[in-house]
């Protein structure tokens, strides 16, 4: 009995001892709970503080440094403390960025991330939910927030950004690290950023100036990089849910949205589903501009596809933008999973649907006093994305670690226009369907020196179809189709398709602690196809085009930290964009110009050069920046005059008979060199602890083409300021916002600034006199309480004097005074 009470007792003992030491030779790695990436150098240390240790580079630490009676807390630069006791912890430790210093972690520069002190590029970021305002009511506005980009607007259902004098398909926009600039992305004014829920996104980063390294073709002013929020697997709170809306007077707008996630140990999901809807803008009453009818909708057009109205219909308050109202529903789901400690699988799901969108500006251009289309809408734009992404972290020498993310979207857009006086209705409907490969690795970390590389692979496939809708009325205002006859499509009407292929090498190398070497080079060739159908409505006679290109990008770069007050920045880049579908397949008519195909047109490349300077002070309350930049352009794409020899509709070789009116020819073309160069200086000073105040200001300017003169997209001057007041529960702002005017002798040639949008000051000859761009100055105020951790509401006043003002370049009005409530729920 002895015998085996001891036996027993000593088995036990063993067993205890040998726990022991598996426990305290246990090894723990520390990962980063969005990307599961290993953290290297976090800081493992014990609440009386006499025991401590750091990760190494596979973010792995030995328990056999601590007792078990220690509570351990980890701490990193960039992301959230997290303190456990002994007996919680796991063989994985996740840890979390910290909002409050998301500005530190740059992901999206070389496709990884990385600390901004080290990136020589400008790069801003913004984070949502750190703004304490209401969210906005699009993702194009969100970009307000950004120095130094500014938004035009051509209809309610628009914003499309422009980054150093660069717009539409050369800035490119990118989500979760799929690129959404595809084969049809025109050069002229997009609104495709709209497809982003501003309430689904975490954060954005905008890089200023030539990205063509890490992004390839497009990225010549920037990129825009939406991220939308991710779940977190094994999160301290289990179940969060979140409901918030936004009403806006001036716009008459109302948004509705509701998120939910829900963690696991091993697997986490979230959905956030928003519903917006747009009413007609009310213009601001205010015309401190002097031009006193510019602007006012006295007659709009009242036809809808259903019913029809031979006549404008006179408007009864002309400060009410009639047609600029419409309808959006966005969807966004993900799943991820842990696959093991080496492994992580991400599905992302998104979809984006809207109502029929009004082209305000074309429903307001007139010919000979009169209105010209009684109907002029886009169809219901649609995206669908589904990407499943893999993270990957095998700890080889070649590939460290590693994201590859594939890509399937389908985009889905229509234009329709009827004349006053026409039963005929002309329909250009578009589809694209795009498939993606991307993958970006990490080669292990050696000494001062990190390289990543990696590849993309993207396909284009788009179907383009034209039809006329002959209509009949039922009696006066009623009307249906009653014939469906062939018309011209948009774009080739026998298929065309767009791909490329790319390699990429990164490399940053620590000269020494106070300076980053960083050296890139980019690969990329280009296929397009198109062809048409053979028939006579093609005025150019084309069927078919075929081109290739291949492009050599690169980049190089220099952060010196002289002190920790000063920080120094040098950047050679080159950027390039291919012609896609829109530049080299597209038929558009426009103000009586038709732009028709030109099967000779190359790249447009740019070279650039900036640098920048930023001050911080020992106190840190105090931060100044100042970036210069100076982009020379090659071979520049531009709308230029084009002749059609094999056209006999007319005498005249530059002019063509199109939709039974005779137009001129224009095509894009090569243009040759230009520049454009400028500065940028931002700043915010905390005055004391509950006062905050920031200002920026961005100069452009270009140097005139010989051949089509000055260029698209130019402000010389605009910026802002603002004052900030934060204290326990609530936080005040005054904003205040401004631009220059822009003489009409700057506006570029081939239409993109729409002068026609700017005053008429007179006639001269037969010819209309406009003034150009007015200058123009907002003020808003915003009010943030937050009641508790769950509870926020939101109000706000803005253009606060009710200015009535256009953004340069824009075919719509600002909206005028708008009070704007909202509420955060969270459960």
């Amino acid at each position: 009995m002895f015998w085996k009470s001891f036996s027993i007792r000593t088995t036990l003992y063993v067993l205890f001892l040998f726990g022991l030491n598996l426990l305290f030779g246990q090894e723990v790695r520390v990962v980063d709970a969005f990307t599961q990436a290993p953290l290297s150098e976090v800081l493992v240390i014990n609440q009386t503080k006499d025991r401590y240790v750091s990760t190494d580079n596979n973010g792995v630490f030995a328990l056999d440094h601590f007792q078990a009676s220690d509570i351990l807390t980890f701490q990193l630069m960039g992301y959230e403390n997290r303190t456990l006791p002994w007996d919680k912890l796991e063989t994985t430790i996740h840890l979390f960025f910290d909002e409050k210093q998301l500005e530190e972690i740059v992901l999206s520069v070389a496709r990884t991330a990385e600390q901004s002190k080290k990136i020589a590029e400008q790069v801003q970021v913004i984070a949502p939910q750190k703004v304490l305002r209401p969210t906005p009511l699009t993702s194009a506005d969100l970009l307000r927030d950004a120095p130094s980009i500014r938004l035009q607007k051509s209809q309610g259902g628009g914003g499309s950004p422009v980054l150093r004098g660069f717009e539409a398909n050369r800035v490119l926009l990118v989500v979760d690290g799929v690129r959404m600039n595809n084969a049809i992305y025109r050069s002229g004014h997009l609104q495709n950023a709209l497809t982003i829920d501003p309430n689904s996104i975490e954060r954005v980063e905008v890089i200023y100036g030539s990205s063509s390294v890490g992004y390839g073709s497009d990225a010549l002013g920037g990129v825009v990089h939406y991220y939308t929020k991710t779940p977190k697997i094994n999160s301290e709170k289990k179940r969060k849910s979140r409901f918030s809306s936004t009403l806006n007077s001036a716009q008459n707008a109302q948004t509705y949205h509701l998120e939910n996630e829900q963690s696991f140990q091993k697997w986490a999901v979230f959905t956030s589903l928003t519903y917006a809807a747009f009413g007609d803008i009310r213009m601001g009453n205010n015309r401190a501009h002097g031009y006193e009818n510019w602007g006012l909708v006295p007659f709009y057009s009242a036809n809808t596809p259903t019913t029809y109205f031979e006549n404008p219909t006179a408007n009864p308050q002309p400060n009410l933008q009639k047609n600029t109202g419409y309808q959006q529903i966005d969807l966004l789901h993900k799943t991820v999973f842990n696959l093991g400690q080496e492994t992580q699988l991400l599905l992302n799901f998104q979809w984006s649907d809207s109502s029929n969108i009004p082209r305000f500006d074309k429903l307001n251009e007139s010919r000979n006093g009169r209105l010209r289309f009684a109907e002029w809408y886009y169809g219901p734009q649609r995206r669908i994305l589904f990407s499943p992404q893999l993270k990957i972290f095998p700890k080889k020498a070649w590939i460290y670690k590693g994201t590859i993310t594939t890509a399937y979207q389908n985009i889905g857009e229509s234009r329709h226009q009827r004349r006053f006086g026409s039963l005929e209705k002309l329909n250009q409907i578009e589809q694209v369907d795009v498939w993606s490969v991307n993958g970006d690795f990490e080669i292990a970390k050696k000494g001062k020196s990190s390289i990543a590389y990696g590849f993309e692979i993207i396909h284009n496939a788009i179907a383009s179809e034209g039809t006329i809708d002959r209509l009949a009325l039922r009696d006066t205002q009623d009307v249906g189709i009653v014939e469906t006859l062939p018309g011209i499509s948009r774009y080739p009407n026998n298929g065309s398709q767009y791909g490329s292929q790319a390699l990429y090498v990164n490399m940053r190398y620590d000269l020494s602690p106070k300076t980053t070497w960083s050296a890139g080079g980019r690969i990329t060739n280009t296929l397009l196809k198109a062809k048409w159908k053979d028939d006579e409505m093609l005025p150019t006679g084309l069927t078919e085009v075929n081109v290739k290109n291949t492009a050599i990008t690169g980049s190089l770069s220099l952060s010196h930290r002289p002190s920790p007050r000063w920080r120094i920045n040098l950047l050679l880049a080159s950027g390039f964009r291919a012609p896609n579908i829109d530049d080299l397949g597209k038929i558009r008519e426009n103000r009586g110009t038709l732009l028709v195909p030109n099967p000779a047109l190359k790249s447009e490349y740019v070279y650039s050069l900036e640098g920048g300077v930023a001050f911080t002070p020992p106190s840190k309350k105090l931060n100044l920046q100042l970036r210069f930049y100076n982009s020379s352009l090659q071979d520049y794409i531009a709308r230029m005059p084009y002749s059609i020899t094999a056209d006999l509709t007319t005498d005249a070789p530059e002019t063509v008979t199109y939709n039974n009116e005779i137009v001129t020819t224009l095509a894009n073309g090569n243009a040759g060199n230009s520049r454009i160069y400028g500065l940028s200086i931002e700043g915010k000073w905390r005055l004391a602890e509950p006062l905050t105040v920031g200002a920026h200001l961005t100069h452009t300017q270009n140097k005139i083409n010989e051949t089509i003169g000055p260029l698209p997209s130019i402000l010389p001057y605009f910026g802002g300021s603002e004052l900030v007041f934060s204290k326990k529960k609530w936080t005040l702002e005054l904003r205040h916002q401004f631009a220059s005017n822009k003489p009409p002798e700057e506006y570029s040639r081939g239409g993109e600034d729409g002068l026609e949008e700017t005053p008429i000051i007179g006639d001269e000859n037969g010819e209309i006199r406009y003034a150009g761009s007015p200058k123009w100055t907002t003020i808003s105020f915003y009010s943030t309480y937050q009641k508790s951790d769950t509870l926020s509401l939101y109000l706000a006043v803005e253009n606060l004097t009710d200015l009535h003002y256009r953004t340069f370049a824009s075919g719509i009005s600002a909206p005028g005074r708008s009070l704007i409530g909202g509420i955060q729920v969270a459960f």
